[in-house]
Protein backbone atom coordinates (compact mmCIF):
# COMPACT_ATOMS: atom_id res chain seq x y z
CA UNK A 1 0.00 0.00 0.00
CA UNK A 2 1.32 3.43 -0.96
CA UNK A 3 0.32 6.78 0.44
CA UNK A 4 -0.07 10.00 -1.53
CA UNK A 5 -0.42 13.56 -0.28
CA UNK A 6 -3.17 15.83 -1.59
CA UNK A 7 -4.25 19.29 -0.55
CA UNK A 8 -7.51 19.92 1.28
CA UNK A 9 -9.40 20.97 -1.84
CA UNK A 10 -8.44 17.79 -3.70
CA UNK A 11 -9.31 15.68 -0.66
CA UNK A 12 -12.78 17.22 -0.49
CA UNK A 13 -13.34 16.65 -4.22
CA UNK A 14 -12.26 13.01 -3.88
CA UNK A 15 -14.56 12.55 -0.89
CA UNK A 16 -17.54 14.00 -2.78
CA UNK A 17 -16.71 11.91 -5.85
CA UNK A 18 -16.47 8.77 -3.71
CA UNK A 19 -19.96 9.43 -2.33
CA UNK A 20 -21.42 10.15 -5.79
CA UNK A 21 -19.83 7.04 -7.29
CA UNK A 22 -20.79 4.95 -4.26
CA UNK A 23 -17.20 3.71 -4.29
CA UNK A 24 -16.01 1.55 -1.42
CA UNK A 25 -12.58 3.16 -1.24
CA UNK A 26 -10.52 6.06 -2.51
CA UNK A 27 -8.46 3.50 -4.40
CA UNK A 28 -11.61 2.60 -6.34
CA UNK A 29 -12.24 6.29 -7.07
CA UNK A 30 -8.71 6.70 -8.39
CA UNK A 31 -9.03 3.55 -10.52
CA UNK A 32 -12.27 4.90 -12.03
CA UNK A 33 -10.60 8.24 -12.75
CA UNK A 34 -7.69 6.48 -14.46
CA UNK A 35 -10.11 4.40 -16.56
CA UNK A 36 -12.04 7.54 -17.54
CA UNK A 37 -8.77 9.22 -18.54
CA UNK A 38 -7.77 6.20 -20.66
CA UNK A 39 -11.16 6.23 -22.40
CA UNK A 40 -10.82 9.95 -23.11
CA UNK A 41 -7.37 9.33 -24.62
CA UNK A 42 -8.76 6.57 -26.85
CA UNK A 43 -11.65 8.80 -27.94
CA UNK A 44 -9.19 11.61 -28.73
CA UNK A 45 -7.00 9.25 -30.77
CA UNK A 46 -9.98 7.82 -32.67
CA UNK A 47 -11.32 11.26 -33.50
CA UNK A 48 -8.04 12.08 -35.24
CA UNK A 49 -8.45 8.97 -37.40
CA UNK A 50 -11.79 10.00 -38.83
CA UNK A 51 -12.01 10.29 -42.58
CA UNK A 52 -14.10 12.79 -44.53
CA UNK A 53 -17.68 11.75 -45.33
CA UNK A 54 -17.16 11.75 -49.11
CA UNK A 55 -14.23 9.33 -48.83
CA UNK A 56 -16.17 7.12 -46.40
CA UNK A 57 -19.11 7.02 -48.80
CA UNK A 58 -16.77 6.04 -51.67
CA UNK A 59 -15.31 3.23 -49.57
CA UNK A 60 -18.78 1.98 -48.60
CA UNK A 61 -19.85 2.02 -52.26
CA UNK A 62 -16.71 0.13 -53.25
CA UNK A 63 -17.30 -2.51 -50.57
CA UNK A 64 -20.97 -2.87 -51.52
CA UNK A 65 -20.05 -3.16 -55.19
CA UNK A 66 -17.48 -5.87 -54.54
CA UNK A 67 -19.98 -7.82 -52.41
CA UNK A 68 -22.54 -7.72 -55.22
CA UNK A 69 -19.93 -9.00 -57.66
CA UNK A 70 -18.97 -11.78 -55.28
CA UNK A 71 -15.41 -10.58 -54.85
CA UNK A 72 -15.87 -9.28 -51.34
CA UNK A 73 -14.18 -10.98 -48.44
CA UNK A 74 -16.11 -11.97 -45.35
Amino acid sequence: MKTIAVDEETWNKLRILREKLKAKSYDEVIQLLIEAWKNAEVDRALSSLQIPDDIAEDLISLIDSSKRKGTGRS
